[in-house]
């Protein structure tokens, strides 16, 4: 679809790398590392993916190598460059389309991909020609698996491209997509009733961008992607803030929410509402052990602290003290530098824990101050 298509050649290289080095050595361990660089150097699609992903996530080298991931990526897409257009030779594993397309829209734009070193090829592109490219390779790469990541990212790129002025030009991939493409009209009728039958799930007005982006974050929550469910998380933190102090009649006031339970029952049961599907979507998240929604859950029920785009409200009534020490618990069984948040919040709220345990104080500063140096900062003064 769009000139990037797959030929599916790659299946053979799946089926290689599986044989030769799953079931020889595992997933994980230095020997399949190794084997996974000797096969891509071979020509292996589905390597070049895998060894890509080694350098992306910092596996192996532990330094940026963004540039390089992204050239071995575009290898495994069999994607070259000819201007600002890419060109699909048509040898590609799929799974590297939207690989690629997270970088068009990501490099140096906020993410951990900000302080990527220079890619040629992403720099010859306009920021919206970026946006419209990385939508043809999401579509694409759909067309072919069901991959969460690119579903989260059709959402994020309909949001992107209202923000750029770009609804024309993504309607025109994206309603073609829907009418060319039978795996993209099954995914989206699988949302519900609402989008049944094609012509709700087309783009007629720039308005259409935001309803979809959120039918898309669904989709993909759905499937347990927790970028999807942080970011339905958001979008609801939000609208119960925005409710919360319609109902205050006072915005900002702050009282635990008393003052709201006072309000009218529709806008009492939209707030309701808004509530469970923020502890939804981070729920989701935080049982797949993800730091962010854990620690974020935690706080919710520690405090029921919830924080938006219009600042912070805690709505009293909803904390539950053992909930909230399981979900700071959940946020640092694989940590990143959100777990630091966590490990500071057991400290906080649970201090006789650590009264008399002097090597688990000890403990846990360490891993704070490994993880996030300003969290480190406040530690100390506890």
């Amino acid at each position: 679809m769009f000139g990037f298509v797959s030929d599916g050649s790659y299946k053979k290289d799946l089926e290689l790398y599986t044989n030769n080095i799953i079931r020889e050595y595992g997933v994980s361990s230095k020997s399949s590392e190794r084997e996974i660089i000797c096969l891509s150097n071979e020509g292996n699609v589905v390597a070049d993916k895998l060894y890509a992903d080694m350098l992306f996530y910092k596996k192996i080298n532990g330094k940026n190598n963004y540039r390089e991931a992204f050239a071995l990526y575009m290898r495994s897409a069999d994607i070259s460059c000819k201007g600002d257009e890419l060109i699909c030779g048509g040898k590609a594993y799929p799974m590297s389309f939207w690989y690629i397309a997270f970088y068009l829209v990501n490099y140096r734009q906020g993410s951990f991909l900000e302080k990527a070193e220079e890619i040629e090829v992403i720099e010859k592109m306009s920021y919206g020609t970026r946006l419209l490219t990385a939508l043809k390779l999401s579509v694409s790469a759909l067309e072919y698996e069901s991959i969460s990541g690119a579903i989260n990212l059709i959402g994020r790129i309909f949001v992107l491209a209202g923000e750029q002025g770009l609804y024309k030009d993504v309607a025109a991939i994206y309603n073609n997509a829907v009418e060319e493409c039978d795996n993209i009209r099954s995914l989206i009728a699988s949302y519900g009733e609402d989008y049944g039958d094609i012509e709700k799930m087309l783009l007629y007005s720039e308005k259409d961008l935001l309803r979809l982006s959120e039918v898309f974050f669904v989709l993909a929550a759905r499937r347990g992607y927790v970028f999807a469910c942080n970011s339905l998380a958001a979008g609801k933190a939000d609208e119960i803030i925005d409710t919360y102090n319609a109902l205050q009649g006072n915005e900002g006031a702050d009282d635990g929410g008393q003052r709201a339970l006072s309000g009218e029952n529709d806008d009492m049961n939209k707030l309701d509402k808004l509530v469970a599907d923020y502890i939804k979507y981070l729920k989701i998240a935080a049982d797949k052990l993800e730091p962010y929604a854990a620690n974020r859950l935690g706080l919710f029920y520690m405090t029921g602290e919830i924080t938006g785009r219009a600042g912070t409200i805690r709505l009293k009534q909803y904390t539950d003290t053992p909930l909230a020490k399981e979900y700071f618990h959940k946020a640092i069984v694989y940590r990143d530098s959100n777990s630091a948040w966590a490990y500071y919040n057991l400290m906080k709220y649970f201090p006789k824990t650590f009264s008399t345990d002097i090597a688990l104080t000890n403990d846990y500063m360490d891993y704070i101050k490994a993880l996030n140096k300003k969290v480190y900062d406040l530690a100390m003064d506890l």
